[in-house]
């Protein structure tokens, strides 16, 4: 028959091992104490054989278990010290403390072991899964604009945003067209601590997820304007290697400033205008060229940067180089399919939505002219010269035509030598005095061979018209064509306004 002390010690530990995992740690700790008096005063004070060997042994294996080798130290040593006072100790029971504390003190690192690196692995799973979720957001965010500047800030937010890689603050550099310079283009984050935690504290009481972030971030996107007045300053030169970007260039890897270096003359000055104490340089790389830089510092929470944390840009770096190339090529597409690809003005279709959207405002109120410049026996200048030196006049005169325009005013290449101006927001009085300023500085410039045209020179003619409410685009086109006409059946080589129903 089973003695009553082991029935109760045996309940006690079934008791405390059940109750153990819906209690604190702290709690957990006292109730084994009490279990393990409970069973050591038990056995120590009734002679139950057999019995008392393995009540001891489990005693021993539970404490280690749950403490590992201080747990069996103090058992071993609490069970041996009982059974000391009321009998004699014999090695074999001894030995078989010893067994099930080194048994116990043996699972316990196997499991905690195996808990380590299930928590690593878990953890692991939680960084990719977050950064995969990054990358979605941001692909999606990348759809919405190819507007370079949106795009640097919509990737600049998900670094620093608390919902995603959350570094405190991050700058964004440009290589220019040469590939010379590293410019400073668009900076996200704080220039003080106070500042820094403001603005996660307003994310965290919004409860805003990454997209709402993105969202807030494009609408005040000059809310770090005094941040990016500063960074817009700098100019940074790739042709010597004695700083870190260049070290970023060659290599083609992230690198991490731990100390500034003081003979690294970047490294000086980004910790003097940003105060920064460490960072970390991420190329932007597109088919093996370095497009930019960015830079990112924990200069709010001061948290150390590694490299794994780092690396975890490289993603976000890249889609980033590949959403501004694409983005740059858009726009390339965009002002070549509105610029005359000879002279370097807009394009007649390009003149033509523009005078739409002036004659819009002029309905409102605003004033608007329109001239029309023909350059003067251009069919002779062309048959005299060749048809490449007629290209060459063509250039000349649109430079000449962009220099006597400013402000508002958009020169266009309407077609063949015929060129238009559009004069937005000034009276027809200034509007006359930028056709006279065009028609005389045509007249007075060196043009090759222009001596062989019959009027001594290459010269143009101009119409003028000025906008009358409740005139069309084209009875605004057809008055300055006009006025044209006139100029050219006067003796060319002049300006002529348009006035009401005559010249």
């Amino acid at each position: 028959m089973v003695p009553l002390e082991f029935a109760i010690a045996a309940l006690i530990i079934l008791a405390g091992s059940i109750s153990r995992f819906y209690l604190p740690l702290i709690w957990n700790k006292l109730l084994l104490c009490v279990v393990l008096i409970v069973i050591v005063i038990a056995v120590s004070r009734q002679d139950t054989g057999q019995y008392t060997l393995i009540l001891n042994v489990l005693c021993v294996l539970l404490a280690s278990y749950s403490f590992s080798w201080y747990g069996a130290i103090s058992s071993i040593c609490l069970v041996t010290g009982l059974i000391f006072v009321n009998d004699e100790l014999h090695w074999n029971f001894i030995l078989g403390l010893l067994l099930a504390g080194g048994a116990g003190t043996f699972i316990y690192t196997k499991n905690k072991q195996k808990h380590a690196a299930s928590t690593e692995w878990v953890s692991q799973l939680y960084k990719q899964s977050r950064q995969l979720s990054i990358l979605k957001d941001i692909g999606f965010a990348i759809q919405s604009t190819m507007e370079v500047e949106k795009l640097l800030h919509i990737i600049l937010t998900a670094i620093t945003a608390g919902y995603g890689l959350g570094f405190n603050r991050a700058l964004l550099f440009l290589m220019d067209e040469q590939g010379t310079r590293l410019k400073g283009e668009v900076g996200i984050g704080s220039m003080s601590v106070k500042e820094g935690i403001s603005t996660w504290n307003s994310v965290v009481q919004r409860r805003m997820n990454l997209g709402d972030f993105i969202a807030v971030k494009k609408e005040a996107q000059f809310r770090d304007e005094r941040l990016i007045n500063l960074l817009r300053g700098i100019e940074i030169p790739m042709d010597s290697s004695a700083h870190v970007f260049r070290q970023v260039q060659t290599n083609k890897r992230p690198y991490i400033v731990n100390t500034i270096d003081d003979q690294d003359p970047v490294q000086m000055r980004l910790a003097e205008m940003f105060g920064m104490s460490s960072f970390a340089v991420v190329p932007m790389l597109t088919q093996g060229k370095m497009l930019g830089a960015i830079i990112v510092d924990n200069n709010v929470n001061h948290h150390p940067l590694d490299m794994e944390e780092i690396d975890s840009i490289i993603p976000l770096a890249s889609q980033a180089s590949v959403a501004i190339e694409n983005s740059r090529l858009y726009e390339k597409m965009q002002q070549m399919s509105i610029t005359d690809g000879l002279t370097g003005l807009y394009n007649q279709r390009y003149y033509q939505e523009t005078l739409n959207k002036l004659l819009v405002e002029a309905d409102a109120g605003c004033e608007l002219s329109l001239i029309i410049a023909d350059i003067d026996f251009f069919k002779h200048y062309n048959d005299t010269n060749g048809h490449l030196e007629g290209n060459n006049a063509l250039i000349d005169l649109a430079k000449i035509m962009t220099k006597s325009v400013q402000g508002a005013q958009v020169p266009c290449r309407f077609g063949g030598e015929e060129f238009v101006v559009l004069l937005p927001y000034v009276t027809s009085d200034e509007a006359l005095i930028v056709a006279e300023k065009i028609r005389s500085a045509v007249e007075t410039h060196a043009f090759n061979n222009g001596k062989a045209q019959p009027m001594g020179k290459l010269t143009v003619s101009v119409g003028l018209a000025s906008y009358v409410p409740g005139m069309s685009m084209q009875q605004l086109q057809d008055n300055a064509d006009t006025a044209l006409y006139e100029a050219k059946r006067t003796g060319k080589n002049r300006v002529v306004v348009h006035r009401g129903g005559g010249s």
